[in-house]
């Protein structure tokens, strides 16, 4: 779990984590024309890219004091280095007068802070085609790198973790975030994720659905492939 109180701070930490990919290549044994020529062409289209959590969850609303705040803590140690969850609004190390304690992430105050909430909506909605729903969302984004200070995002799992728990998509978030720290801790498919043709960056996230999908009670797997509380979606602008 990471601490986000601005748009700016999830870029950075996002970038932070491309520098630690290496570059992957591809590479023949034989040096002649045509097979070096297949190698500029397979390499021209692998892509550096990666997945990221942005959770939008208000800690004065009841789902989110039942089930999100209380295993924040669980959740930030399990996921590890295998997956960032970005909460928006939330911040630690802050001066006294401007703190709002709501949680403790590995011995660390944290506070929320309604405008810096509101303000990374703003621009996740100025940049990109999602709109906010005013309940408990939780964007997972493909995104590989960008030149231009922004997020590159190819495409997205909008989930409204509000309406999964009224439909008993998951019987507790816990179970939910467990199941999508699971799949990234398998390096198969975290190498899956992490480098991919273009075609196959797609691909790749339509497994990540569709693992998450076979958890749902068989009635609301057909339900959650086509609602639009829980779809891969293009939200880039």
């Amino acid at each position: 779990m990471v601490d986000a109180v601005n748009y700016s701070y999830i870029i950075s930490r996002v970038n932070q984590e491309f520098d630690k990919l290496p570059i992957s290549c591809v590479f023949f044994d034989s040096v002649d024309p045509i097979s070096s020529s297949s190698m500029q062409k397979i390499n021209s289209k692998i892509n550096k890219h990666t997945i990221v959590g942005i959770l939008f969850c208000q800690p004065s609303i009841k789902f989110v004091k039942d089930e999100i705040l209380p295993s924040l803590d669980y959740l930030h140690h399990r996921s590890g280095d295998n997956i960032n969850f970005f909460c928006c609004g939330y911040g630690a190390y802050w001066a006294p007068e401007n703190e709002n304690v709501v949680i403790t992430i590995d011995g660390v105050k944290w506070s929320f802070d309604n405008k810096s909430f509101i303000s990374i909506i703003e621009e996740f909605e100025q940049s990109t085609k999602w709109k906010y729903s005013g309940e408990t969302e939780l964007l997972l984004l493909d995104i590989i790198p960008s030149t231009n200070n922004k997020l590159n995002i190819k495409n997205a799992i909008v989930c409204n973790l509000e309406l999964m728990y009224q439909d008993k998509a998951f019987t507790s978030s816990r179970a939910f975030f467990e199941n999508l720290i699971r799949y990234f801790t398998n390096s198969e498919n975290k190498s899956l994720l992490e480098y991919s043709d273009l075609k196959g960056i797609s691909q790749g996230l339509e497994f990540l659905k569709n693992s998450i999908l076979d958890n749902l009670p068989f009635k609301l797997k057909d339900l959650y492939n086509s609602t639009k509380s829980y779809a891969i979606k293009d939200i880039k602008k």
